[in-house]
């Protein structure tokens, strides 16, 4: 074989050479396991990117939620409830709603909408991931890929 630079023959190859070429070239080529790893990470972004748009981010504002949906699950269950038991809905009394029993409704309704719509990103995210493990070729992972469709507002 010919070792050719810049479109000019400068000697031939040894075998050795040869075959250190064409190990540089395959090393060069995508995988599957690679193409795989790099799709599954980017639909794990997507899928963040996607809960974003219902809710803030961060650690904090996450545990807030938490509280806040506790909270009213409690209160709407509690036949006489103390507010001083409800602090994270007391604070957005005159807020987000005049009552306190007012606010518990409108933080469980949010609460609800969350679970439908973060139970739909992640069966998506799931399941395009598990069949992008299973794709045969990287044109199968990526035809995967491209067909996501992530749940509508």
């Amino acid at each position: 074989m010919t070792k050719i630079f810049d479109g000019e023959v400068t000697r031939d190859m040894t075998p050795e050479e040869e075959a250190e070429l064409e190990a540089f070239r395959l090393s060069a080529l995508p995988n599957l396991a690679g193409v795989q790893t790099a799709l599954k990470a980017a639909i794990d972004s997507q899928a963040e990117a996607e809960r974003l748009r219902y809710i803030t981010p961060g650690a904090g504002q996450a545990m807030t939620y938490q509280q806040k949906a506790g909270e009213a699950s409690r209160f709407l269950a509690d036949a006489e409830p103390n507010p001083a038991d409800y602090p994270m809905l007391s604070a957005e009394v005159g807020i987000t709603a005049e009552t306190l029993a007012g606010v518990a409704n409108v933080v469980n309704d949010a609460y609800i909408n969350w679970q439908m719509i973060g139970a739909a990103i992640e069966s998506i995210r799931l399941s395009n991931k598990a069949a992008i493990d299973a794709a045969a070729d990287i044109g199968i992972a990526q035809a995967i890929f491209d067909a996501i469709v992530w749940p509508l507002r």
